[in-house]
């Protein structure tokens, strides 16, 4: 006999947990069922071979795009009439990849060993969402897993999609700035100190730019050791310092607020947190649960701020959309069509509506943010470089007039 954790729903629908002594995962699916509940998970929690396996399992990560295409591939399957280990059992076969292979033969084996698809995934957090999985509890409650598949597969793309646009956006700029800091410190490393040794007995005769670009080049070869050292431990302390709950804050303050970025984060955050809460809303799940998902899945503090004041105003009896008018990260336009939502008794459908909105804009937003930050970009690197070149032609242009006179 082993002991499992278990969580469950009962005839009203309400959540239930609790521990059980059984000889498997399956007879304790069977004693939940006879009591009238509904299992949503379970897992072994003492020394036992079961939870040795799904400690030893419990790692297997795929890639996005590998989730992606076993979704559709079952989402097909099942709506075929292919029974859901019998299509595991296939994309497993056909599978290139060793991690998909693995993880999809463990997803199969358990479900033969009588956990539920939405617990037999639930065992691999890092490769399913957990909104994947609230997504496929919901349609083992409903009967209606080949459309929920599909419904799960939408999102998956569509959360995709504008990851890549948004990293698109910022990879750019990222990568201009890193040019030119990388040639401006070419430049006063090993072009300017040739020329310092040129005009070294001209002193009198440099103008102020030059004069600075040279001392500027002197720092620079003077604490060539002390500098990529004194950066590199800057980089580190900043990074741990961003994985602390202060330095997250302001770092998520500032991606709100930089200029020009700071609307797209804005309206990332946003499109993908009413996606979440529109997409399980309209498979059955309640809406606290949907917006507890949404909050856990957030990367951004502020607006996990905002799903927390959410959520605990629908315990407190509150409408969904009440936070929302209180609040500068969500725009008062939404706000209040969601308000009329709630009053048709059309959330899910609006949510997901005004998603598809705001990932629009969002996409807007991203070509305009590119079509800025090219020439702003081109302006900088020709100030750089023109700047030192014409610092450097400025005394040869002084030293013939003294010459002249």
């Amino acid at each position: 006999m082993f002991t499992f954790a278990y969580t469950a729903r009962d005839s009203a629908g309400l959540a239930t947990s609790g521990t059980m002594a059984a000889e498997s995962a399956a007879d304790v699916r069977k004693q939940l069922r006879g009591e009238g509940k509904y299992p949503t998970d379970i897992q072994p929690i003492d020394g036992g071979p079961a939870a040795k396996a799904a400690k030893a399992v419990g790692g297997i990560r795929i890639a996005r795009a590998d989730l992606i295409t076993i979704s559709q591939q079952m989402s097909v399957m099942v709506e075929t009439g292919v029974t859901v280990s019998e299509a595991l059992e296939c994309i497993g076969a056909q599978a290139d990849k060793p991690a998909v292979r693995k993880l999809v033969t463990d997803v199969a084996k358990q479900i033969h060993d009588g956990s539920s698809f939405s617990a037999a995934i639930g065992r691999h957090p890092r490769s399913f969402p957990r909104l994947y999985v609230a997504l496929m509890q919901a349609a083992e409650r409903s009967g209606m897993l080949g459309k929920l598949l599909t419904r799960a597969t939408t999102y998956l793309r569509d959360e995709q999609e504008i990851v890549r646009r948004v990293r698109g956006a910022c990879v750019y700029p990222g990568f201009m700035v890193a040019f030119a800091i990388s040639t401006t410190v070419f430049l006063l490393a090993f072009v300017l100190p040739k020329f310092t040794a040129i005009y070294a007995a001209k002193q009198a005769a440099l103008p102020a730019p030059t004069k600075v670009l040279m001392a500027l080049s002197n720092f620079v070869v003077t604490h060539r050791y002390g500098l990529p050292i004194t950066l590199v431990t800057t980089a580190v302390v900043l990074y741990f310092y961003v994985r602390t709950d202060s330095g997250s804050r302001l770092w998520h303050y500032v991606q709100l607020q930089i200029p020009l970025l700071g609307g797209m984060f804005r309206k990332m955050h946003l499109s993908r947190g009413l996606r979440m809460i529109g997409t399980m809303a309209g498979a059955g799940v309640s809406l606290l649960d949907c917006v507890k998902t949404a909050h856990d899945l957030c990367s951004n503090t502020y607006y996990r701020e905002l799903w927390t004041s959410v959520g605990d105003q629908i315990q407190a009896g509150k409408q969904f959309s009440d936070p929302l008018f209180q609040t500068p990260l969500v725009p008062r336009s939404i706000a209040q069509m969601l308000k009329s939502a709630e009053k048709g008794g059309k959330l899910a459908v609006v949510l997901e509506q005004v998603a598809s909105y705001s990932e629009q804009e969002l996409k807007e937003k991203i070509t305009e943010v590119t079509r800025y930050i090219e020439p702003i970009m081109i302006m900088v690197m020709g100030l750089i470089i023109g700047g030192v070149a014409l610092a450097l032609l400025l005394p040869i242009f002084s030293i013939s007039k003294v010459m002249a006179h």
